[in-house]
């Protein structure tokens, strides 16, 4: 077994130590994992006896990183494959389904350990004890689900976990991050307001007197420079009131509301750069499956690539079918080597594309639709096509074979030699006919066929 996989056996062991008391309650659905956080953490009496147990979570999640960070990261580098890094939630809201599409194009997929960004943000705010637990075992059990596919002796790894967190960046780099972080949101505020401001305090200044929503909104003068999710003013005033209510798990009360706004622009801009970070630390690509993040990075690195642009595009709602592929049919697919065919099929015709935003990054989704349809026409055709074949020599050629020889068309040779030519001609047409039907069977367990069947529901 390669070093990284006895690493993620011992963080396995490390999880199952604290939770594994409740993993059995964990259930088939692919919303269990989340049904079951919320379950512990509403059970009066389980949740206080939970909280209790993972009281020194943080210090041993800190430890296992501090001893198996680096080698996890350089055996990853040693991989000569493409890497994604996630950003987003903490997890994808089902890794499962986020996994499968993204393996059909990229090599390993890079997660965020959620344990560490957790008990990290609960030791800096003042988090609310039972919203912390709720999404402590939501997102353990979320990657729970994945343990075989982690676990998996692949030549590379498909899914992989890191200690991705500002908190485990040195200080020289930390500062960097910040500073570009800071350096970058004070430019975007004084963009959409339109003000002269050039440095982080006057930009939380500026905002912070804005304490009305309707206010706040009126003020911005480029609103072409906003997500998608704020330019239309009620779905801007309901994301402010909902970002506003998670006061009631931080307790951040006593802050206007252009302040908040602010120091959620500022927290984008930090993930992006912190993002950025990571990625060029693995040699990745940045990958997102939440509008919100993705625009942000977007707009501050002036767009995707091609292999990034494509992964991101894959999250979209219309690839939701392939939540229905299989986890083993993704293993099969990488174990005989045909994932460089797969992305032959869905780069074509997006060579040269480079999503700048969400109308671009919309655009790669489509072409992909086509492609898939496209190698989906393409597959029926051609079994369609060895179907007709195998139809003309059962009904067509064996018959004319046999009746040529009782009217006589056949030479006549000798009943023995005659016979025997007719007996070998019929053979060599049933083992057309066997060879056919093989290639059908192995067009029907091809990658491409099941991808037909996921898309069909079947």
């Amino acid at each position: 077994m390669k070093e990284i996989n006895k690493i993620y056996e011992h963080y396995f062991d490390l999880i199952d130590s604290y939770f594994g008391s409740i993993k059995n309650y964990l259930e088939d659905n692919k919303y269990s994992h989340i049904d079951l956080g919320m379950a512990i953490a509403d059970y009066p009496l389980v949740s206080d006896l939970m909280l209790d147990a993972i009281n020194d979570l943080d210090r041993q999640i800190m430890k296992f990183w501090s001893e198996n960070s680096s080698k996890a990261l350089d055996s990853l580098r040693k991989q000569d494959s493409l890497k994604c890094v996630y950003s987003g939630d903490i997890t994808p809201v089902l890794l499962e389904d986020f996994v499968k599409k993204s393996l059909l194009y990229i090599d390993t997929i890079v997660i965020p350990d959620p344990v560490l960004h957790l008990t990290i943000f609960k030791n800096q705010t003042t988090m609310d004890k039972k919203y912390y637990l709720k999404s402590l075992v939501r997102h353990v059990f979320n990657l729970w689900k994945l343990k075989d596919l982690m676990l998996a002796d692949l030549e590379k790894n498909a899914l992989v976990i890191l200690p991705i967190n500002l908190n485990v960046v040195n200080e020289y780099d930390k500062n960097i991050i910040l500073s570009n972080a800071c350096e970058r949101f004070a430019n975007y505020v004084s963009k959409i307001f339109r003000q002269g401001i050039d440095n982080e305090k006057d930009a939380l200044a500026f905002l912070e007197r804005f304490d009305d929503i309707k206010e706040l909104f009126s003020a911005i003068k480029q609103t072409d420079l906003l997500p998608n999710i704020f330019k239309k003013f009620d779905t801007f005033e309901e994301f402010l009131e909902s970002f506003i209510d998670t006061k009631v798990h931080f307790q951040m009360e006593g802050k206007t509301v252009g302040f908040e706004f602010g120091e959620y622009l500022l927290s984008q801009f930090i993930r992006v750069q912190e993002h950025k970070f990571f990625c060029e630390k693995v040699s990745g690509e940045p990958i997102y499956d939440y509008d919100l993040p993705y625009f942000f990075f977007s707009y501050e690195m002036g767009g995707l690539d091609m292999d990034a642009s494509i992964s991101n595009a894959l999250q979209k709602e219309k690839f939701k079918w392939l939540g229905n592929v299989p986890l083993d049919a993704l293993k099969i697919l990488r174990e005989e080597n045909k994932l460089e065919n797969m992305r032959s099929i869905l780069r074509k015709g997006i060579t040269d594309l480079k999503a700048k935003n969400d109308e671009d990054l919309l655009k790669t989704s489509e072409q992909l639709e086509r492609n898939l349809k496209e190698a989906f026409d393409e597959q029926e055709k051609e079994i369609a096509s060895l179907k007709r074949e195998i139809a003309v020599i059962i009904k067509k050629e064996i018959p004319i074979e046999i009746m040529g020889y009782v009217v006589g068309f056949i030479p006549y040779l000798g009943d023995y030699i005659s016979l025997l030519c007719v007996s070998r001609s019929i053979k060599n047409l049933l083992n057309q006919r066997e060879e056919l039907k093989q290639k059908i069977d192995d067009k029907k367990t091809d990658f491409i066929n099941l991808l037909i069947k996921s898309y069909k529901g079947e």
